[in-house]
Protein backbone atom coordinates (compact mmCIF):
# COMPACT_ATOMS: atom_id res chain seq x y z
CA UNK A 1 0.00 0.00 0.00
CA UNK A 2 3.21 2.24 0.56
CA UNK A 3 5.26 3.05 -2.11
CA UNK A 4 9.38 2.79 -1.24
CA UNK A 5 9.35 6.10 0.39
CA UNK A 6 6.47 5.16 2.49
CA UNK A 7 4.39 7.51 1.26
CA UNK A 8 0.80 5.99 0.36
CA UNK A 9 -0.16 5.46 -3.21
CA UNK A 10 -1.15 8.40 -5.62
CA UNK A 11 -0.22 10.51 -3.02
CA UNK A 12 2.66 12.69 -4.28
CA UNK A 13 4.95 15.09 -1.77
CA UNK A 14 4.51 19.03 -1.74
CA UNK A 15 7.93 19.43 -3.52
CA UNK A 16 6.81 16.25 -6.53
CA UNK A 17 3.63 18.37 -6.90
CA UNK A 18 5.37 21.78 -7.19
CA UNK A 19 8.00 20.66 -9.68
CA UNK A 20 4.86 18.93 -11.92
CA UNK A 21 3.01 22.59 -11.90
CA UNK A 22 6.37 24.25 -12.78
CA UNK A 23 7.05 21.95 -15.84
CA UNK A 24 3.38 21.93 -16.98
CA UNK A 25 3.67 25.88 -16.67
CA UNK A 26 6.57 26.10 -18.16
CA UNK A 27 5.39 23.78 -21.32
CA UNK A 28 1.78 26.23 -21.42
CA UNK A 29 4.50 29.32 -21.57
CA UNK A 30 6.45 27.65 -24.03
CA UNK A 31 3.27 27.00 -25.87
CA UNK A 32 1.98 30.20 -26.24
CA UNK A 33 4.67 31.83 -27.12
CA UNK A 34 5.55 29.92 -29.78
CA UNK A 35 2.13 30.50 -31.11
CA UNK A 36 2.49 34.03 -30.35
CA UNK A 37 5.79 34.33 -32.33
CA UNK A 38 4.02 32.47 -35.33
CA UNK A 39 1.11 35.04 -35.22
CA UNK A 40 3.07 37.85 -35.24
CA UNK A 41 5.65 36.48 -38.68
CA UNK A 42 2.03 36.02 -40.38
CA UNK A 43 2.01 38.32 -43.09
CA UNK A 44 -0.92 40.16 -43.78
CA UNK A 45 -3.27 38.87 -46.59
CA UNK A 46 -3.45 41.14 -49.48
CA UNK A 47 -7.59 41.08 -49.30
CA UNK A 48 -7.36 42.64 -46.15
CA UNK A 49 -4.38 45.31 -46.74
CA UNK A 50 -6.81 46.21 -50.28
CA UNK A 51 -9.91 46.68 -46.98
CA UNK A 52 -7.41 48.98 -45.30
CA UNK A 53 -6.37 51.34 -48.26
CA UNK A 54 -9.74 52.11 -48.63
CA UNK A 55 -10.57 53.55 -45.54
CA UNK A 56 -8.20 56.08 -45.84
Amino acid sequence: MSSKTGSPRGVTSAKDAEKKSSTKGQDVNGALRRAYESTVDESIPQTLLDLLSKLD
